[in-house]
């Protein structure tokens, strides 16, 4: 049974600390952008062209809400301001720069990182397979 019909339901026993309202904060913003991800989906699960225009409305205001929550974070924690910052400067730098994307990844077993070149077999069914439950695993369940 909903909640909504108790008046004391999302009263706190007492005032949170800073950092408390900090994850809060950082909480609220998750939500809001959960939400955005939900309305969005119910959007391309419908044909009805009504409820797509108001679900795609209201999915635009969460975003609003959840720029509002980070303004609100960045003022009251210094540090995920910085650590922001320093995230948008290192993608503006990636994206200015000339370098090609490479890809990398990690072999699980071995625990090396390679590059693309050096992951070009003569013989692709030497690759070893992981054990236990994959993607492809479960597709067919």
């Amino acid at each position: 049974m909903p909640e909504f019909v108790n008046p004391f339901s999302g009263l706190v026993p007492r005032k949170m600390a800073h950092g408390e309202l900090v994850r809060a904060i950082m909480l609220n913003i998750a939500a809001e952008l959960e939400a955005v991800h939900l309305y969005m989906a119910h959007m391309d699960a419908t044909d009805n062209e009504d409820a797509k225009k108001v679900l795609y409305d209201i999915a635009l205001e969460e975003l609003v809400h959840a720029g509002e929550f980070t303004s609100l974070l960045y003022r009251l924690d210094r540090v995920s301001a910085e650590k922001a910052q320093e995230g948008f400067a290192e993608v503006e730098q990636l994206l200015m720069s000339k370098a090609p994307a490479e890809v990398r990844t990690v072999d699980i077993e071995r625990q090396t990182e390679t590059s693309p070149e050096s992951q070009k077999l003569e013989n692709p069914s030497s690759i070893p397979t992981p054990k236990g439950l994959t993607v492809g695993s479960l597709m067919s369940k």
